[in-house]
């Protein structure tokens, strides 16, 4: 039965972000600080005289952002070099995660995906050049507070997981060539099953399912459909045959997700757990690791979040705490 297992204590004081590149763990916010796994560091190079506290990084890592997740503005980054100022609407920000992601488009080229000037409307650019590929004036968004933005392993699909105004967690999907094509497509999610019950959190598996949790709070009168999610449950949702795969009912909050296989999730609510999806059981944990209290795009309310960096093709993780930064793998 899988474990986790930690595999590494790198001493470092006041680390602000982390993002995997190969072996190595960078903090970005932090001026570009190297950490190795064997605890070699190398210094940071950098001063940002802006209060940034979070980083994502395209998938080649030729690209990363730096943001502060409750504010509007954000840098992005070219090997480390700053291309341009990147902002989002200040509409509310102060109260949930700051929307954006990185795709690698089937023509090769990284784009920034994020919210830059309405809450509720989601754009498409080219990193390099900033070309708004998503430009266009036929839009109507969906009154829905995008964030916590996220593609599919092979670039397929977009997933936002933000909120609407009551407040509740919901989510939204979205194919992304299509977006190309035709911009307002963006504007509702047509991929999605009635969602009565908050979605917690959400996390891609591969490129055609969703691995859903679900909080106490509905709008259900209790009388659920058998393709409908249902309170404080974790869901596998396939996404091409719009159907729900599994249900279980799980005992405590999961948090944010980071999905190992088809049949495990870790969630990172208080300190990391391992969860059988099919049975909603916690089969591992680490009590003693700290990791926030996110359930919700909204976290003005909560602690500052710990950096959390994670590799779900190495299946391993990296948590910063004020003192320095602990490395866990999942092990059989």
């Amino acid at each position: 039965m899988p474990k986790l297992q930690q595999i590494a204590r790198i001493e470092h004081p006041k680390v602000r972000s982390l993002v995997w590149n190969g072996n190595q763990l960078i903090d970005w916010v932090g001026g570009g600080t190297v950490f190795e796994l064997d605890g070699t560091i190398v210094a940071a190079k950098v001063r940002y005289a802006f209060a940034f506290n979070a980083a994502c990084s395209s998938a080649d890592n030729m690209f990363v952002a730096i943001y502060d997740r409750l504010g509007t503005k954000g840098l992005l980054l070219q090997d480390g070099k700053i291309v341009r100022e990147i902002d989002r609407s200040y509409y509310h920000s102060g109260a949930y995660e700051y929307p954006l992601c990185f795709a690698k488009l089937e023509s090769g080229r990284n784009v920034l995906i994020h919210c830059p000037e309405e809450y509720n409307r989601i754009e498409i650019e080219d990193c390099e050049t900033g070309d708004r590929l998503t430009r266009s004036d036929i839009r109507e968004p969906a009154d829905f507070f995008h964030s916590r933005l996220a593609v599919s392993s092979d670039n397929s699909f977009l997933l936002s997981a933000g909120w609407i105004w009551h407040p509740l967690d919901g989510i939204c999907l979205f194919k992304l060539e299509e977006a190309l094509v035709k911009p307002n497509c963006l504007d509702r999610s047509r991929l999605m099953p009635r969602q009565s019950t908050e979605i917690s959190s959400a996390a891609f598996f591969g490129g055609n399912k969703l691995i859903v949790s679900t909080s106490a709070e509905t709008l259900s009168d209790g009388k659920f459909t058998s393709n409908e999610f249902q309170p404080n449950m974790i869901s596998v949702w396939d996404i091409a045959g719009q159907s729900i795969v599994s249900q279980a009912k799980i005992s405590e909050p999961v948090g944010t997700l980071m999905v190992i296989d088809e049949d495990h999730a870790v969630g990172f609510y208080e300190s990391p757990k391992l969860v059988q999806l099919k049975s909603g059981e916690i089969i591992s944990r680490l009590p003693n690791v700290s990791s926030g209290k996110q359930t919700s795009s909204i976290v003005h309310h909560i602690d500052e979040l710990p950096p959390i960096a994670m590799d779900e093709v190495g299946k391993r993780f990296a948590i910063a705490d004020p003192d320095g930064i602990t490395v866990v793998a999942i092990e059989n």
